[in-house]
């Protein structure tokens, strides 16, 4: 899309700020000599001596950015969390701009670790209990808690597991008391219970080691006795008589029951474990499994989503789209599978198979079956939870029919069936003369149930990982199935249910990426009238559908899932923004008159909204329709905004009147509610830029680019906050990336032409701004920008001339007209 640029900033910025920011530059210049020399002066050093900083955040930002670069140097680094208590008022920013100096200059000291004995914190460090690529693990005592045994995990502060530890309380999860900073170590401390007890590897391990007879569940209590730590809790309990009183398969199966109800409780709450192995399973002392190590847990993926910044795993228990998603990590290439609960399921199942290969003739034919589903190569044919692989076990374990997988053994399904029922073998032969006769009949329907239950099965998985259309097809070929069978009410409504939800999902997911497709148009200052046009076009074909959407996305059963109505209304929203913006300045107001119908019809279709009456008054301002603006500011006014989406939404209005300083007050809203908020960042970022706040906008915009990094939106306004900031050469490098990742982004070739100016490159300079007018910026907005540049560049002749040429192709291009009588006053 065609945009244009904002206007060049003032030449002369505000005396006060002018003053401060010189102030910065000398105490930025200071604090790196004083380091070099020795000495270690904090931002707060400064921030006494001038203590108008305060009230300047952007100005003041810049020495916590500087403070952080010296400490990655020489020592010790800075944390998220230690900003965070020092600068309470600008956490967020604070974070974001010790984010940005990850990502562009990595710390260079390499963590260093306690020894057996040291006093670190509140921890007296006893031995070491393991280490592994990103950590070390120690058994430890907290004095001031009478000698407490603990077990406390030492790795460098990436901020990630004890997020994901803090969230999961479960019976087989080892749960985290605290999490504790030793930022002069460069390491974060997780503190966790010490149960005893020993990792399932360690106690397989022991077991191939000195086998005493057959393998059995007792093999692996006796291995654990041997190795449970004398200060750890009661050995005896109902695991351990659980474990003694079963087999080797009947003990890990009841093992990775536990486990894959651990893993279902994690998944619930968006949490994979991503790296499950024996060596992450621990059996407490007294014989309960538990899940350890979630140092590599992260949300689910989807197919086709932006590569996250790191991913790990263990290749030997990692399924294929894992194995996939680390070869696109390296090269930094999209998602190229859904990866999501089924990834733990292959890797539970996987563990399972391979401690199971220790007693191959105790697997039998039905679990071989239930192992072979878990570990299918494609996550189509997994269990489609975690749940449903765990109750698939317990089934196993207490001899009744398999949910998940055919049991084709009719000896394994016959000798359950005895334990189950030991008394009726009387019985059975009469049921088997009665089934002889009706199976001719019912086995053609038994067929159609079969499919119709696999097609029931295989939707409602694809329903629950957002794969509407091959649900719905699913769900449809599951309803052809049952055509003509009676007495199937049941499946058959779960069937329609499924269908109707991927339609109402397909509905909402469709108006989503619209409407993620044009949110980035409310961070541009002007669009053109010809591209506003087209775009207008777009959004109004899709708003004239607003009912049917509506009806659509609602369902018969109600709108649980109101995230369809943030995006129809943002669609309303931009609707009127465009066409007010297509319409010829000679409409005589048309344009607008439209914008006000649309913002009624969005109040009609979606209700009362600050955010419509904000943007009613900002239309009506531009009419003279001053009492129908102060009507709509008093509703506003009434219904203030409560959610992170409805304060980053009323930012945008402020942003679009014009009012950058009441926008970033809501966007600060809006993340204080939801930090993580992409919308939230990124309109941080243009408020920031609008503000002349360069640091925080890079710190945002940086942060929006690593959650995608294939939006050019994203990578252009961080150039323009490069640019703003006076580091032209960054700028230039963010707008080549803009322009290859959408070559029709015409907005960085003039923000490059900028930077290129800055940097005293007039003949670059010139020349993007010749590509632009080739794209098809208009000719007077490019005479006039080469002025500017010429201009500069101290050309003064060929810059009136450049003027001359925009005034002739626009003579009412009041931009061009000033700056030609400043350096040409005569006629």
């Amino acid at each position: 899309m065609t945009v244009v640029a904002p206007d060049p900033p003032p030449l002369l910025p505000a005396p006060d700020t002018d003053v401060l920011r010189a102030a910065v530059e000398r105490c930025a210049d200071e604090m790196v000599s004083r380091w070099k020399a020795g000495e270690r002066p904090s931002a707060e050093t400064y921030y006494a001596r001038y203590p108008g900083l305060r009230s300047h955040p952007a100005l003041a930002l810049e020495l916590v950015a500087e403070e952080i670069a010296l400490r990655a140097v020489y020592g010790p680094p800075a944390t998220r969390s230690e900003l965070a208590r020092r600068f309470p008022e600008w956490a967020a920013q604070a974070q974001a701009v010790f984010d940005y100096h990850q990502a562009l200059a990595p710390l260079v000291h390499e963590p260093r670790f306690p020894e057996p004995g040291e006093v670190l914190g509140e921890f007296h460090i006893g031995p070491e209990l393991g280490r592994g690529a990103n950590g070390r693990v120690y058994l430890a005592t907290q004095p001031d808690l009478g000698d407490r045994p603990v077990v406390v995990k030492f790795a460098p502060d990436d901020g990630g597991e004890h997020l994901s530890l803090a969230r999961l309380q479960h019976t087989h999860i080892v749960p985290l008391y605290s999490a504790h900073d030793f930022p002069e170590r460069g390491l974060r401390g997780l503190c966790l219970p010490y149960f005893g007890g020993a990792t399932l590897a360690d106690l397989l391990a022991r077991v191939d080691r000195d086998p005493t007879g057959p393998l059995t569940g007792r093999s692996l209590s006796a291995a654990l006795g041997t190795q449970t730590q004398p200060s750890a809790q009661s050995s005896r309990g109902p695991a351990r008589g659980i474990l003694e009183a079963a087999t080797l398969s009947g003990a890990l199966c009841w093992i990775g029951a536990c486990l894959a109800d651990a893993l279902q409780y994690a998944h619930e709450r968006g949490v994979l474990h991503l790296d499950l192995k024996p060596s992450n399973v621990l059996l407490a002392a007294d014989g309960v499994p538990m899940l350890l190590d979630f140092h590599l847990a992260r949300p689910p993926l989807r197919a086709a989503d932006p590569p996250p910044l790191w991913v790990g795993g263990t290749p030997e228990y990692m399924p294929p789209e894992q194995d996939a998603l680390l070869r696109a990590v390296r090269d930094v290439a999209p998602v190229p599978a859904d990866v999501d609960p089924r990834a733990d399921v292959f890797a539970l199942g996987r563990l399972l198979s391979e401690a199971l290969a220790r007693v191959p003739r105790e697997v039998t034919p039905g679990l071989a079956a239930v192992l072979a589903r878990a570990t299918a190569p494609s996550a189509a044919d997994r269990y489609p939870s975690a749940a449903a692989f765990g109750a698939d076990l317990r089934r196993h374990l207490s001899d009744q029919p398999l949910a998940g997988v055919r049991n084709r053994s009719v000896r394994e399904r016959w000798s359950k069936w005895r334990r189950r029922r030991p008394h009726a073998p009387a019985f059975v032969l009469l049921l088997a003369v009665l089934g002889g006769t009706a199976a001719a009949l019912v086995w053609a329907g038994w067929r159609q149930l079969d499919r119709a239950r696999v097609a029931l099965q295989t939707g409602e998985s694809h329903l629950d990982h957002g794969r509407y259309l091959a649900a719905a097809e699913a769900a449809r070929q599951g309803e052809s199935a049952l055509d003509g069978l009676p007495l199937q009410p049941p499946l058959l409504t779960r069937l329609r249910v499924v269908r109707e939800k991927s339609e109402r999902g397909l509905v909402a997911a469709e108006l989503h990426q619209f409407a993620e497709k044009i949110r980035p148009l409310y961070a541009v200052v002007s669009v053109p009238a010809g591209d506003a046009r087209v775009v207008a076009g777009q959004c109004r074909r899709l708003w004239e559908r607003r009912e049917t959407i509506a009806q659509a996305a609602t369902g018969p059963a109600g709108d649980r899932d109101g995230a369809w109505r943030t995006d129809l209304l943002d669609v309303g929203v931009i609707t009127a923004l465009l066409e007010s913006a297509a319409a010829p300045s000679t409409d005589g107001g048309a344009g607008l008159r439209r914008a006000l119908v649309t913002l009624d019809e969005a109040e009609a279709t979606l209700g009362p909204s600050g955010v419509l009456y904000l943007e009613r008054a900002r239309v009506a301002r531009a009419l003279g329709l001053d009492a129908v603006a102060e009507g709509a500011v008093r509703r506003a006014a009434e219904t203030p905004p409560r959610t992170a989406w409805e304060h980053l939404a009323a930012a945008r209005s402020h942003l679009g009147d014009g009012d950058a300083a009441r926008a970033a007050a809501e966007v600060e809203r809006c993340l204080a509610t939801d930090p993580g908020s992409f919308w939230g960042n990124y309109y941080l970022g243009l408020c920031s830029l609008r503000l002349n706040r360069p640091v925080p906008a890079v710190a945002a915009f940086s942060a929006c680019a690593a959650r995608a990094p294939d939006s050019a939106w994203c990578v252009f306004n961080r150039g323009l906050a490069f640019a703003q900031a006076g580091d032209p050469d960054r700028a230039v490098a963010d707008f080549d990336r803009a322009l290859v990742l959408d070559p029709s982004l015409t907005a960085a070739l003039i923000g490059r032409a900028a930077a290129h100016q800055v940097a005293g490159r007039t003949a670059d300079a010139l020349s993007d701004l010749n590509q632009a007018e080739s794209r098809g910026v208009p000719r007077a907005e490019v005479r006039y920008r080469q002025g500017h540049t010429l201009l500069l560049a101290g050309d003064r002749s060929a810059a009136a001339t450049r003027l001359r040429e925009s005034l002739a192709a626009d003579p009412t291009y009041q931009a061009a007209r000033e700056l030609l009588t400043r350096i040409d006053p005569a006629p």
